[in-house]
């Protein structure tokens, strides 16, 4: 594989002594996050950017051009002028946690015995200069004194470099490098802990040829260490996220699709929070863009910020909005939604199917373009908070709780919902260009629900009142679960594997399309515009999907259509959110 043009820059500057210039060398790779969960991090060139607990963007700090590195001043006893060049406090004096910015230098973090460590020296340059071939300790007066001595010669015999620190719990310093992990005790002794550090099925972007100590394969640069000792690296040569045991086992989490490739990496409560950015390994005229990934506990990835070239208030660019895999969440309006992928899938049942009914009739049906479908019905807090005043009256059966489904709802109140949620997207900047928000196609509700499976329902041939709400009889023959008889707060039973919530029963939901006797088929059917079959009073029907708390399980089927005037309401009809390329 050809040298990259990071890889020749970095080789430039670590022998010509400018490496603490390397504002242009590559894409930033800070990004923390504060005991409240809020995340930071930084869009190389823009400033640093703020995550809030309601998945709001905003910047906190502007610059006209660089940015690398981030780290938290737990007690903000670092004032403004105590850093060496390029590094800066961005956080009011007096306050605490302090943000600490670099605009360039080298890695660098706030250890628990209260001093800043960072990567320092270059070639024929002072040791103390920031860099990467050693590291210097600076206490919050501003006095800088080189840390392990030993760190220089025993990188410079690997051929390393620091590439990334992170603070351990018991107040030792983690070192990363291109490819090696070091551990450093406040006495100065080094213990390696992993070298060389070997990716498997590696979407390998830097080649054999890289030799840079700062540059060569795997290329990790974010660390992050948990309390017990385990380990988590931005690899960017890789374009994956790996995690190290304490005993220096290599396992992938995650694997970025291109251009996106992991720069940074943070660890909070159990998650992992991920920076990548587009063409990070080479030029920026190639448009560098950031992006935060979360991933939980259980493994699931979600989107928290995807960040274009121009963030106005038309919102951000629509090729950082697509998913990479199904079931990954983001969030856009304050709204949960799982991504969907372009795919292939039967709609309707087939004639062997129990219960099913004649309008069922099953065809192949092609969904070229991806889409993000609401992860739970929509609810009455969310309708609130957009619209104001509930569309329609409580009953018994629907009551009042902002965690549960808005009903009462016909199909132009939703439509408008989804209308007046496409402009709160947009002034937030969390809608793209060429994305709006509305109601599902037949075919979308139905792939959604789905799910990827090709049977009566996402859980197989049955189903039972535990994994969905409805009353009555079970369908074929599963197991007899509770009958609530009422709404349920979204969420409360089981998800599908692409982790949507309430697909079967609960409250019936409003599709886009006018029914027609006929399924849609072919590719991308979206019958919105074009009536169909006629009521027999004349009039014509919209459809709904999922079956209610109110039906027996048969309705709750993926299959199972339902019409209904679009003008008429009841209190098990709502409906849900997706989020579709214009």
């Amino acid at each position: 594989m050809a040298r990259s043009w990071i890889g020749v820059v970095l080789a430039l500057w670590s022998t010509s002594g400018f490496f603490a210039s390397e504002a242009l060398a590559h894409p930033a790779s800070g990004i923390v996050v504060n005991t409240k969960g809020e995340v930071f991090f930084i869009h190389t060139g823009k400033g640093v950017c703020k995550i809030d607990r309601d998945g709001k963007l905003t910047y906190v700090h502007e610059v006209g051009g660089g940015g690398h590195f981030l780290a938290l001043d737990a007690e903000g006893t670092f004032p403004a002028g105590a850093f060496p060049k390029l590094y800066e406090r961005i956080t009011p004096q007096g306050k605490k946690p302090a943000l600490l910015y670099a605009s360039g230098g080298a890695p660098f973090v706030v250890n628990r015995d209260g001093n800043l460590y960072y990567g320092s020296g270059y070639p024929g340059g002072e040791d103390t200069a920031p860099s990467g071939l050693t590291l210097t300790r600076m206490t919050p007066d501003g006095k800088r004194s080189l840390f392990a001595p030993k760190l220089k010669a025993t990188l410079a015999k690997m051929n390393e470099a620091v590439t990334g620190l992170a603070a351990g719990s018991d107040g030792s310093l983690y070192v990363a490098c291109p490819s090696a992990i070091l551990k450093i005790e406040m006495d100065g002794t080094a213990t390696m802990l992993v070298h060389p550090i070997v990716v498997k099925d590696c979407d390998d972007d830097v080649g054999d040829d890289a030799r840079s100590p700062f540059f060569h394969r795997p290329y990790l640069r974010g660390l992050a260490v948990t309390a017990d000792g385990t380990m988590y690296g931005a690899v960017t040569g890789c374009r994956c996220v790996i995690k190290i045991t304490p005993n220096g086992k290599v396992e992938t989490l995650l694997k970025a699709e291109r251009p996106w490739t992991p720069t940074g990496i943070a660890v909070h409560d159990g998650e992992v929070y991920v920076l990548e950015y587009t063409n990070a390994n080479v030029g920026p005229d190639k448009g560098w863009r950031p992006r935060v990934r979360k991933l939980d506990r259980d493994g699931k990835v979600t989107i928290l910020a995807s960040v274009g070239t121009d963030e106005n208030k038309e919102g951000r660019q629509s090729d950082s909005f697509l998913g990479s895999k199904a079931g990954e969440e983001r969030k856009v309006g304050g709204v949960k939604f799982c991504w969907c992928p372009p795919g292939k899938f039967t709609m309707g049942s087939p004639p062997s199917e129990p219960e099913r009914r004649p309008d069922e009739g099953q065809i192949e049906v092609t969904l070229t373009k991806g889409f993000w479908m609401g992860k739970y019905e929509a609810t009455q807090g969310q309708w609130k908070r957009v619209v104001g005043k509930l569309p329609g009256e409580l009953t018994a059966e629907l009551g009042e709780g902002d965690d549960l489904p808005v009903g009462n709802v016909n199909y132009e109140e939703a439509e408008a919902f989804c209308a007046k949620l496409t402009e709160l997207g947009r002034k937030t900047g969390d809608l793209p260009k060429g994305w709006i928000m509305r109601l599902p196609t037949e075919a979308q509700w139905e792939y959604a629900c789905r799910a990827g499976t090709k049977t009566a329902t996402a859980f197989g041939d049955k189903l039972s009142s535990k994994q969905a709400n409805f009353q009555g009889k079970p369908y074929n023959g599963a197991e007899e679960g509770p009958s609530l008889k009422r709404a349920a707060k979204v969420g409360s039973y089981p998800a599908n594997a692409w982790g949507l919530h309430d697909m079967h029963g609960n409250i019936l939901e409003w599709c886009r399309d006018w029914y027609h006797v006929k399924l849609p088929g072919g590719t991308d059917p979206d019958l919105s515009a074009v009536k169909g079959t006629k009521n027999r009073d004349g009039t014509y029907s919209r459809v709904r999907r999922g079956g209610a708390w109110c039906d027996d399980g048969w309705p709750c089927r993926s299959a199972f259509r339902l019409k209904y005037e679009p003008q008429r309401r009841y209190d098990h009809i709502g409906f849900r959110v997706a989020v579709v390329p214009q």
